[in-house]
Formats: structure tokens, C-alpha cells, sequence
């Protein structure tokens, strides 16, 4: 028996559940709801789903990663019509081992008088002639028997032969599959979301199908030119492309999410005109197809989930390099440290100050913070060290005046 609830699309009430992918199964998605009735369901994947799959971009990333479609069968892109460098069209086809290969598009040339014709067809269609000639002496009204039909075969083979296709870009219609995903992961994460007046739209715009309302939807820049958006570059590792993110964020007290497929598509949608919660990140979903996962991780658990390690460099007084510089050959020299090996800082006389991260921990409270230089995966924050600080050289106590120290941060990306 079917559990009957409030459907987020048609929004009726007491209507039978069924399970709906956020992210279509088709490219690899692990996202699952309950809250879209079966007629809404099977309405989004002929009219909405569908628009997203029959991408060109969709059918290329399918093709290239091996993920099937519902028919079991991997969808080759460069399927199709096309035409030889000698002028004759052929269809691009390929077999059920996913060998490809090129057939000839029969085809006939008539003479100028009608009164002669030539039938060209491929090596593999030549039981299909004698209809041919049936069909063009019937469109002709010529009499088979008041006719002479006089035939001449010939095979050509064509080395490495060089075929032409055009291919269909949707440049529109597809974003309505993305508004899809969008709407259903933010009224199953934000709470309260369903009654906000923009979701109230966005359900009517995907319950109807209609690719004329695309411009009632608030999109934020072209989802393709967009394909290669770092989001949240410092701890997403966005070479990944075997897998999906979605992410709603605050900003500026509105609220949006953004849906990146592949390393194809990349589309910003505004999703409420008022922000739920604090502006910033609010919930991001990894749909990783090849792990068969997706899950959910709010700032806390990114911070949590994301590994780090960190180091020190240091910028010394002129007197204090010319020594390093002296002793680089020197395996044994270093700083004297504590027992958890952090750093400690002197004065002029030999005297313990405080430890390195003490001392950087005090310079970010005072603002002595130089400069912060953000890479893909790695923080610098550069300190500058007022006068007196001294880090102690071991195997010789020699003191080395700090002028600046930089602390890195490298992230391992998730």
C-alpha cells in the first residue's frame, strides 16, 4: 500500500508518494525523496527529466563515464546523420558491443530526361534495390514490363573515411531540468521553504512542463559558460567530475542554489527572496555515482570532514639569513621547541617569550596580519613580527631576529 502525503509539485494533499530521484537515475543520481506524488513523477521525468537527458552535453558526460540510461543502454552522442567528405550521407551507428561504424544512406540520381536512374546503397542494403526501383517506377508511372532495367554493381571502399555531423545544442530548454533539481532539494533541506511565494512558482512552472515560463525563473548567468564555476574551490576537489554538487547558500539575504553536473553544467538559480539562516554556506550534497552515494554536509561537518596541515615560513633580519644562508649544508641545525614541537620565541638575553603559535595567535587578535593569499587548496597568512623576537638556533644558541612569519594552511580537498 502506497503512503499517501502532500506532494511538492501539484501540491494536493492525500495523494499516493512515490520515489523520486532529485538528481535523474539516469545520470548517476543518489538522491531520493518521498514527497512527489506518482502522476507529478512520471509528468517530471516525460517533461522536465527528459529536456535534461537529451542534452547533447548530458549524452556526451553519459557516454564518457558509462552511465546507462533506463533502457540499460549507454547513449552514444555521436550517433547520427552526417556526410562524407565526397558529398553522399551516411548514418553514424554503432552495434550492441558498442562498435561503431559508418552505412551509406540509399539514395538515387535521376538523369536529366527522367529516363535513367542510378541507386546507391550500402554493401549491407543491397537486398533493399529491387524495392527501390519498385517505388521510383511507381512514382514515375513507368510500366515494369514497358521497361528495361539494366543494372551495373559497383563496390567502393573509402580508407579513413571523414564524416561531417551537426548536432543541436539546447541552449534553454534544459534548465528547466536543473530548476527540477534545485526545487526539490531545497524544500526537502529547508524547512519552511515549501510556502515561500517563489517555491510556490517554481512548483507551478515544473507541474506544467511549459518552457514558456523560463523567463518567471530568477537565473543567475548561463549554466554552460558556467561549467567550470569553482565552488567552494579551497575544500571541493573540482577535478572530480564523477559526481554531482548541489548547494544552497545565503547571500546578501536572499537565498540560492546552485547545481553543478559533471564539469558540464554549473546553473545559479534564486531561490527565495529572504535568506534562512546566516548568510554563507548553508547545506552542500556530493551525488558521487561511482561510490553509488550522496551525502549531505552543513559548515560543520565540511569543516570536520575536511583534512589539514600546516607549516611555517619565516622572512629574517639581514644578519640572521647570511647565517642560515652559511649553514644550509648543515643537517643538524633547527629551532628550539617545546615538547609539542611548537616553536619557542626569545629575547635579546635568551629569554623564553612565548611560543610561535602563541605569538601569531596575539598579532591576529592586534591586526598585525600583513596579508592573506588564497590558493586552490592552501591558505597563506602573513604576520609581521614586531621588533625583538628571536627564534634560538640549536646545535650553537644563536639568536635569528624574525622579521615575518607566513602560516600555511593545505587543505586536502574533498
Amino acid at each position: 500500500m502506497c503512503k499517501k502525503g502532500f506532494c511538492i509539485i501539484c501540491r494536493k494533499d492525500e495523494q499516493e508518494m512515490s520515489d523520486e530521484h532529485v538528481i535523474p537515475e539516469a545520470i548517476g543520481g543518489y538522491y531520493h525523496i518521498y514527497s512527489v506524488c506518482k502522476t507529478c513523477n512520471s509528468r517530471l521525468g516525460d517533461h522536465i527529466d527528459k529536456l535534461l537527458l537529451n542534452h547533447w552535453f548530458i549524452k556526451a558526460s553519459r557516454y564518457e563515464k558509462g552511465l546507462k540510461g533506463y533502457s540499460g543502454k549507454i547513449p552514444n552522442p555521436l550517433i547520427g546523420e552526417g556526410t562524407l567528405s565526397t558529398g553522399e550521407k551516411v548514418r553514424v551507428e554503432q552495434d550492441d558491443d558498442g562498435k561503431m561504424s559508418i552505412r551509406l544512406i540509399p539514395s538515387k540520381i535521376a538523369s536529366s530526361d527522367g529516363r535513367s536512374f542510378k541507386i546507391q546503397v550500402d554493401a549491407k542494403d543491397e537486398n533493399t534495390i529491387p524495392q527501390i526501383q519498385t517505388k521510383i517506377l511507381k512514382r514515375n508511372n513507368i510500366d515494369p514490363s514497358m521497361s528495361q532495367l539494366v543494372s551495373e554493381r559497383q563496390v567502393v571502399n573509402i580508407d579513413h573515411p571523414e564524416v561531417k555531423m551537426q548536432f543541436t545544442i539546447d541552449l534553454e530548454e534544459y534548465i528547466l531540468g536543473l530548476l527540477k533539481i534545485a526545487y526539490e532539494f531545497t524544500v526537502d533541506k529547508i524547512e519552511g521553504y515549501i510556502d515561500d511565494p517563489i517555491a510556490i512558482r517554481y512548483a507551478s512552472i515544473l507541474h506544467d512542463g511549459d518552457v514558456n515560463r523560463l523567463s518567471e525563473v530568477f537565473i543567475e548567468g548561463d549554466a554552460i559558460a558556467n561549467g567550470g564555476l569553482k565552488i567552494l574551490d579551497s575544500i571541493i576537489d573540482n577535478s572530480n567530475t564523477n559526481r554531482h554538487i548541489l548547494l544552497l547558500l545565503n547571500l546578501e539575504g536572499k537565498l540560492y542554489c546552485i547545481v553543478k553536473l559533471f564539469d558540464k553544467f554549473c546553473q545559479i538559480i534564486k531561490m527565495s527572496d529572504c535568506n534562512y539562516g546566516e548568510d554563507g554556506m548553508v547545506l552542500i550534497a556530493i551525488n558521487d555515482f561511482l561510490k553509488k552515494e550522496c551525502r549531505f554536509y552543513n559548515p560543520i561537518d565540511l569543516i570536520k570532514a575536511t583534512k589539514y596541515s600546516e607549516y611555517t615560513t619565516f622572512k629574517f633580519s639581514t644578519e640572521a639569513q647570511a647565517y642560515l644562508d652559511k649553514q644550509k649544508n648543515n643537517e643538524k641545525i633547527g629551532f628550539v621547541c617545546n615538547f609539542e614541537r611548537d616553536n619557542l620565541l626569545f629575547d635579546c638575553h635568551k629569554n623564553i617569550l612565548c611560543t610561535e603559535s602563541m605569538l601569531l595567535l596575539m598579532l591576529e587578535k592586534l591586526n598585525h596580519v600583513k596579508d592573506s593569499i588564497y590558493k586552490s587548496n592552501e591558505i597563506s597568512v602573513i604576520y609581521t613580527i614586531p621588533p625583538g623576537y628571536y627564534y634560538l638556533c640549536a646545535p650553537e644558541d644563536v639568536l635569528l631576529m624574525v622579521e615575518e612569519i607566513t602560516k600555511v594552511t593545505v587543505f586536502q580537498k574533498i
